[in-house]
């Protein structure tokens, strides 16, 4: 009835703080979930967060960016560097050289350091429009997440209303039942009605087994994403009472489609795309290699300098390779994610309006069965019950009209499920909206 998540690419969240929320009712060991009507979606969005595998991935890469970020601000580490040279082995020159070990060979020490020309900056850049794109798509994914467990809640709801309903068919059928024969046993109906009415009550029990069994598959998906047993809701009231929190609202999702976090996260990488591409451009640039460097010559007979320094730059030629195939590869990265946040935007805005009028064509059907079909065929029921209870009807039209029922209390159930539906996908476009239930 729902899809099995909101879409994940339109998802939208920003993970601020905000005050206390309704939390669910757990037990004290924390392996229970049991939902009411006073949630709302920063409460789903704190489960997902704390107890959602898939989150762990996300986190994981918010800390390596971050860490990322933290390497790009260091300076390069210079360069120490020892020497031993002019060694002696064979004859010695002079031949008469005493202690040739002590008097010939020299000692030297360098310390060089790399000088980056132009690529700190933008290696900064784009470490932290990465951080920033982390931590978008965290939020891209937890309220993804987030939207999905708010649909499986309304699978949920539906499920419990539906089931209640169905029951309630059962214990009309049950009834009719014993009426039925009561009636045979004093001479005034007949086996075949009897028989109708046991195939009846069969066909709702049916039913009831079915509601029940989508009932367990939702509560199987909802314990699997959250990582805790998931409960059904302590009753009708209360499933229909979340839901009609959800549908009802008076105020629709707006705000600036640029504060989504997916379209946050490709705004990120295009920055992080832009910096990569002037970084490559800086290859162009040849870092200099600065030496600063110590002699401590014993060859002093040989009229050698005992003790001198020398200063040394070197450069890197960057004729061959001087970062274009970066350059390119971080142009076409700006290129594409530039495009897909304006193809994202542009579907965007499109498609919420058809949503817009979804929402409100399911929330015309939704309130018409609930407040003015499904109460008139219940007083039509319980009429036509009594009725044949007088005798004055006989008992196929209590069939019509308790199979008339059924058929307006999964309609009211599937209206439901559209309509939150439809608001989800709705809310799936936006950033956060402060009026969120």
């Amino acid at each position: 009835m729902f899809p099995a998540s909101p879409p994940l690419l339109f998802a939208a969240s920003l993970l601020s703080a905000v005050g206390p929320a309704p939390r669910p009712r757990e037990e004290a060991a924390g392996t229970h979930f049991v939902p009411d009507a006073a949630l709302d979606l920063r409460t789903l969005e704190r489960l997902i967060g704390e107890r959602t595998p898939a989150i762990e991935a996300a986190d994981l890469e918010v800390e390596l960016a971050a860490a990322e970020h933290q390497q790009s601000r260091l300076l390069p580490n210079p360069q120490l560097d020892l020497g031993w040279g002019t060694v002696p082995i064979g004859p010695l020159n002079p031949p008469d050289l005493t202690r040739p070990l002590a008097n010939v060979p020299n000692y030297a020490v360098g310390l060089s350091y790399t000088v980056p020309v132009g690529k700190r900056r933008p290696r900064m850049q784009r470490a932290q429009a990465l951080v920033e794109a982390s931590r978008a798509s965290r939020s891209a994914l937890t309220r993804a997440l987030s939207l999905r467990f708010a649909g499986l809640l309304g699978q949920l709801a539906v499920a419990t209303l539906r089931r209640e309903g169905v029951r309630s068919l059962v214990e009309d059928a049950g009834r009719a039942v014993d009426v039925a024969e009561k009636r045979l046993a004093g001479g005034f109906g007949t086996p075949l009605d009897l028989d109708r009415l046991r195939i009846d009550l069969s066909r709702s029990e049916q039913l009831l087994r079915s509601a029940e069994s989508d009932l367990g598959a939702t509560l199987a998906a909802c314990s699997g994403l959250v990582a805790m047993r998931c409960e059904s809701f302590g009753s009708s009231a209360e499933a229909r009472a979340f839901l009609a929190r959800w549908i009802d609202r008076a105020a629709l999702p707006r705000g600036p489609l640029a504060q989504r976090p997916d379209l946050q996260a490709l705004a990120a990488n295009e920055r992080a795309a832009a910096a990569e591409l002037r970084l490559a451009r800086a290859q162009r640039l040849p870092d200099p290699t600065l030496r600063l460097g110590y002699l401590h010559d014993r060859f002093v007979i040989a009229g050698n300098q005992l003790n001198s320094l020398n200063l040394a730059v070197s450069f890197p030629l960057p004729i061959f390779d001087h970062g274009q195939a970066q350059a390119d590869a971080a142009q076409a990265r700006q290129t594409r994610f530039a495009a897909e946040r304006r193809r994202r935007t542009a579907a965007s805005e499109v498609r919420s309006q058809a949503l817009r009028e979804r929402l409100a064509a399911q929330r015309a059907r939704q309130h018409a069965l609930s407040e003015e079909i499904i109460p008139r065929a219940r007083s039509v029921l319980s009429e036509i019950e009594r009725a044949a209870e007088t005798r004055l009807l006989g008992l196929g039209d209590v069939l019509q009209a308790r199979r008339s029922m059924s058929e307006l209390l999964l309609e009211e159930a599937h209206s439901y499920a559209d309509a939150f539906d439809a608001y989800l996908e709705l809310l799936a476009e936006f950033p956060r909206d402060d009026e969120e239930p």
